[in-house]
């Protein structure tokens, strides 16, 4: 497999000089990357990437789960959880039911059209996401995953004390 240096990906005359900066760099242009692949794969379907993490988030739930948790668990805004289910709702994918005893709280669930989407869909995704990582060995994984898991603690950290 090839690899591609950030110094060469970005064009640039002579290299970072800020190792801190170019392993950031790397991460962000890997998860634009990433972003930009899955966006074309997903289109495919009529699906965004919110649109598509919120069906397989509730594929895989076991309890009920309202927008907020959604938000939560998909660190997105309140007003765009919203206009994420409203889409998927207006596709015939999820549905949202009023919880007895609190009108402004509803639990979200997947149709059965849903969960037929996300089923069709979640095997190719998966296919092509261990294509791509491929390359990595399985201990290299859950290295990645530790290193990557170790500063996004320390980016709450420092989002806590802003």
């Amino acid at each position: 497999m090839k690899r591609l240096s950030i110094d060469d990906e970005l064009h640039l005359d002579r290299p970072m000089d800020d190792l801190h900066h170019a392993a950031v760099i790397n991460v962000l242009r890997t998860a634009n990357l990433f972003s930009a692949v899955g966006a074309t794969f997903l289109r495919q379907y009529d699906l965004t990437e919110a649109q598509f993490n919120v069906l397989l988030s509730l594929k895989y739930k076991e309890r009920n789960v309202t927008q907020s948790d959604l938000g939560e668990r998909l660190v997105v805004t309140r007003a765009s959880i919203t206009s994420v289910l409203d889409k998927l709702e207006g596709k015939g994918l999820v549905r949202r039911d009023t919880v007895e005893g609190n009108r402004r709280i509803y639990h979200v669930s997947l149709t059965p059209a849903g969960l037929a989407l996300i089923n069709k869909v979640e095997p190719s995704y998966r296919e092509r996401v261990h294509r791509v990582m491929g390359g990595l060995a399985e201990s290299e994984m859950r290295t990645l995953i530790d290193y990557l898991e170790r500063v996004r603690a320390e980016l709450h950290d420092e989002a806590s004390h802003s």
